[in-house]
């Protein structure tokens, strides 16, 4: 599927809330006009109003909210979070955003409470600042407001836990509520994984052969053309080797096929973010090597310049805009303290290493030993993070061990890096539509839709998204 496709592809109609609420039952249409008139003075959402004035608890317009947007809602008066979370994000961010971290799921998502879902910078800023896979809950904005306050008040005082005012739980307990699912006379084909489903990733690129004394090789990526060119031009005339990318994929795949002695990458990309490359890079055995200097805007409230050092194990960090004889110098110092030596060697070793792993890993999950699959598919990744088969199997373990959330994150990973993958497309509708994310079920069936394999399989995932529409 080309990225036109996906950017033509139309939306589905998104219903109104007051519509939702009436419809349900639990709203008057007199109250209705009420609340419509009220806001207008009021700049808060309908939902929030209907809070305000007392026409509606909380949890009627989360639940609500959560059918508008096709995500599940929570409950946040009703929860209690673990004032540790809070660390991921600042204060005065939270505020500004009206978003308030929930819970970790795992090692590598963050359950994120928001009040407008649509804001996806935002949702990147978040992912990009925490290091994990961010997945959005919606909230709404009168409740989220208040608890932020009260949450980070909690937090300053030194408590471990912020319980919200309808909470009963003394540990962290986020009430997640989801609309009902619609009712499905046809399920889809249910996920699986099967070595039929791993040939069926593209293979691997091979890493080209390189001499010591070639000149040093420098991979240089931002979604700029205009930098691209001045970076390409000056690293040039210092003697080194330049290869350019624009997008995450395109940088991805010059680094497994020519691996370079330093990379230079931009944070916000097109399909694979660069701070997601550099955690990629720096986690993988036979990559950590290279050393990574991260480019990026400064966003206010953050402190990027540790943050992507801590999170991402980044070597140096640059803030745009900057200065060319600052980055050149920066370059100087990052090879002269990693010294030159050829990757391919390394880059072929983190190949082969993968696939035993992967091999491994798919041996123990259809024997049923899901903990020693888990295990054995990490170490694939471990070695090297760019293999989506690797990826697949480690989501596939996560899956049948019903650690959903961490599967969700390792299943996004795989079509990142595989975007085309329908076994992975497919696996990721049914985990996000049983999560109660109908919205993101919704694109990954029409994804997968795009990529079926027979007419068969595309006419049971028609009769599906006709139902869940």
């Amino acid at each position: 599927m080309n990225e036109r496709s996906q950017a033509m592809r139309p939306s589905p109609p998104r219903k109104r809330i007051g519509d939702i609420l009436v419809t349900r039952g639990v709203l008057s249409r007199a109250h209705l006009d009420d609340a419509l008139k009220a806001q207008g003075s009021s700049l808060l959402p309908l939902g929030s109003t209907l809070i305000r004035m007392g026409l509606l608890p909380e949890r009627e317009v989360a639940l609500a909210l959560a059918e508008q947007f096709g995500l599940p809602a929570v409950h946040i008066s009703a929860s209690t979070i673990s004032t540790a979370v809070l660390d991921v994000v600042p204060k005065e961010v939270a505020a500004r955003h009206r978003l308030l971290p929930l819970a970790f799921s795992g090692a590598n998502a963050l359950k994120l409470g928001i009040a407008n879902p649509d804001e996806k910078s935002v949702i990147d800023e978040i992912t990009f600042a925490s290091g994990r896979s961010t997945l959005a809950f919606v909230v709404p904005r009168l409740s989220l407001e208040r608890a932020i306050s009260a949450a980070y008040e909690s937090r300053s005082r030194g408590e471990a836990f912020w319980k919200g005012p309808e909470g009963t739980a003394e540990t962290s307990t986020i009430m997640v509520i989801q609309s009902e699912p619609s009712p499905s006379p046809q399920r889809p084909i249910e996920p699986e994984v099967s070595v039929s489903a791993l040939d069926e990733f593209p293979a691997a690129p091979q890493p080209a052969p390189r001499n010591k004394d070639d000149q040093p090789r420098i991979l240089a990526v931002d979604d700029e053309p205009e930098i691209l060119e001045i970076l390409s031009l000056s690293l040039g005339r210092r003697g080194f080797e330049v290869m350019t990318a624009t997008r995450g994929r395109q940088a991805m795949d010059l680094l497994r096929t020519y691996p370079p002695d330093l990379v230079l990458l931009d944070a916000m990309l097109p399909e694979i973010h660069g701070f997601e490359l550099c955690q990629h890079i720096k986690r993988s055995e036979h990559y950590r090597s290279i050393p990574v200097i991260m480019i990026s805007a400064i966003y206010t409230g953050w402190n990027f310049s540790q943050d992507v050092r801590r999170i991402y194990g980044a070597d140096d960090y640059i803030e745009k805009p900057f200065s060319l004889k600052e980055v050149l110098h920066r370059v100087d110092q990052a090879l002269s303290k990693a010294g030159n030596h050829p990757k391919a060697p390394e880059a072929e070793r983190a190949q082969r290493d993968s696939v035993r792993f992967t091999k491994h890993a798919l041996d123990q999950l259809q024997a049923g030993d899901t903990a020693a699959a888990v295990a054995a598919a990490e170490r694939a990744v471990d070695m090297d993070p760019f293999e989506p088969r690797a990826h697949f199997v480690l989501a596939s373990a996560m899956h049948a061990s019903d650690r959903f959330y961490e599967a969700i994150s390792s299943y996004e990973r795989v079509i990142e890096l595989a975007p085309d993958q329908f076994s992975a497309l497919k696996n990721l509708a049914v985990l996000y539509e049983r999560q109660g994310f109908k919205a993101k079920a919704v694109e990954m069936w029409m994804r997968a839709l795009e990529n079926s394999p027979t007419d068969a399989v595309r006419q049971t995932i028609k009769a599906h998204l006709v139902d869940l529409l």
